[in-house]
């Protein structure tokens, strides 16, 4: 017979809510180029602050979605920046003027388009698709 407390506890996992997807898988610049060339995919360069109120928004409410990562993760592969820890200076590369910025490159490192401002995942799908239509005619 269970005791009452582990039947409450039981009770407890078996009803809750699924686990959400984590945020994306996040590469340094230099791998995520190398492993885009050699996968086929693209890369996205999320530039960011700790302070910035949209960025916290969207990792928590796009990034984290996995319809999102379905799509993203066949397509795709991250770089997160913190633009006050950037000691590669891709947010000055990339002209990262406002938080957060989405900016996709192909594996040479060219810029397919970006995207400034927060963003719902349906408008970020909406980038994705966006790019990856880019992408082909280039």
């Amino acid at each position: 017979m269970i005791p009452k407390m582990a039947a409450a506890v039981l009770l407890l996992l078996l009803g809750a809510a699924p686990a959400k997807a984590a945020e994306f898988d996040y590469r340094t610049f230099p791998e995520a180029i190398k492993t885009a060339e050699t996968e086929q995919k693209l890369v996205m360069v999320f530039f960011w602050a700790d302070w910035c109120g949209f960025c916290n928004k969207i990792r928590a409410e796009v990034f984290n979605d996995p319809k999102i990562h379905e799509v993203f993760d066949r397509d795709f592969i991250a770089v997160s920046v913190n633009i006050e820890k950037d000691p590669e200076k891709l947010s000055a590369r990339y002209r990262a003027r406002v938080l957060p910025t989405l900016t996709f490159v192909n594996a040479q490192g060219k810029v397919l388009g970006f995207w400034e401002g927060a963003a719902d995942q349906a408008t970020f799908m909406e980038i994705l698709k966006y790019i990856v239509n880019e992408a082909k005619k280039s």
